[in-house]
């Protein structure tokens, strides 16, 4: 059993990785690769759990980059895209190419195949964690993947399969969880420990949402898809101005209902639900990154009161933007007692 992974940001061209069954390890296993080529700067990484394989991938470019990836037995795929957007093309055939768009995430099936993925922003920073079906239905139960036709016909037809129609929103907990894995500072059995608990906090969370009812849903037709994705890329490159269902759905092409159910059956959301999401997490950027204060960042997401995007900000994370401000640091004190050591933090 064995995942390729070719590119020209390898310095081989090439990374093949070989797992036992069911991604079976006794150990943890991690290499880092540190790439500095002319025009892609960053890192790729990857970890090995048992029944987990998890791929991080952190690079900044100044032109598109390309990765193909072969693997030689069917797998399930959690995708996190922190930054910029994945595209992939499974096959060659235009219906199997599959997106993940910044800030979102879906749930993959991916049969024995040979895809193409492209980046083409300027930064791209993802998460992908392998692992089996045996796997996912321990954590998830046999209703999960065993009552889905669509998944079936899939397998039958050995196509991939994306679990959520246009994939889903990550919220602050989700955001909270991967922040833990890419921070862990455990090293060892400790290190292992604590990320395959992480993992299955993270598959629980992200999987058990009202989103996985949307995969079963009439599917959206392929015209209103391209045009949706236009409605979307129109509402990221104007959250500053105001928004409106009528404006959206001329851009659409179809009327205001229309648009409304075929947009939550596309992105498992509503549309104001989406928009409240991407200009709270645009000014969360713009506070703890470019240090705008909270008037101004609400101020830059479309907000004309800053007592209004406070209130939407809380209601969605469940904390004030002032506690943003605050930077608070953890001390890890570890004291060892013959046989037995104590962590406190």
């Amino acid at each position: 059993m064995e995942i390729c992974l070719k590119s020209s940001i390898f310095k081989t061209g090439e990374l093949v990785k070989k797992f036992n069954k069911d991604l079976t390890s006794l150990k943890l296993e991690e290499k880092e690769w540190v790439i500095d080529k002319e025009g892609v700067v960053g890192c790729v990484k990857d970890i090995q759990l048992n029944k987990i394989y998890i791929l991080f991938i952190d690079i900044k470019h100044t032109g598109a980059v390309k990765l193909s990836t072969t693997n030689s037995f069917p797998l399930f795929k959690l995708h996190f895209q922190l930054d910029g957007n994945w595209i992939c093309n499974f096959k060659n055939k235009e219906k199997s190419v599959v997106d993940v768009l910044k800030g979102m995430y879906n749930l993959f099936y991916i049969p024995e195949s040979k895809a193409k993925c492209s980046f083409h922003q300027l930064h791209q920073n993802s998460i992908e964690i392998f692992f089996t079906e045996a796997l996912l239905q321990n954590i998830m139960g046999y209703c999960f993947t065993g009552t889905s036709q669509k998944l079936k016909n899939a397998k039958l037809k050995k196509e991939p399969y994306p679990f959520f129609k246009g994939g889903v929103l990550m919220n602050e907990q989700l955001v909270t969880v991967v922040n833990d894995i890419v921070n862990c500072s455990f090293r060892g059995v400790m290190k292992k420990a604590f990320l395959e608990a992480k993992i299955t906090e993270l598959l629980l969370i992200s999987l058990n949402i009202n989103a996985i009812e949307v995969v079963e849903d009439d599917e959206v037709d392929e015209l209103d898809k391209v045009n949706l994705k236009e409605v979307e890329k129109h509402i990221r490159l104007n959250l500053k101005k105001e928004l409106t269902i009528p404006e959206l759905s001329l851009l659409a092409g179809m009327n205001t209902s229309k648009l409304k159910k075929s947009f939550k059956q596309l992105y498992g959301t509503t549309i104001f639900k989406y928009i409240t999401s991407l200009r709270i997490e645009k000014a969360k950027e713009l506070i703890q990154k470019e240090k705008y204060t909270i008037a101004q960042a609400s101020y830059e997401v479309g907000y004309k009161n800053p007592q209004h995007f406070t209130v939407a900000f809380k209601k969605m994370l469940g904390y004030l933007p002032s506690q943003l401000k605050k930077h608070t640091s953890q001390i890890l004190y570890m004291i060892c007692l013959s046989d037995f050591e104590v962590f406190f933090i």
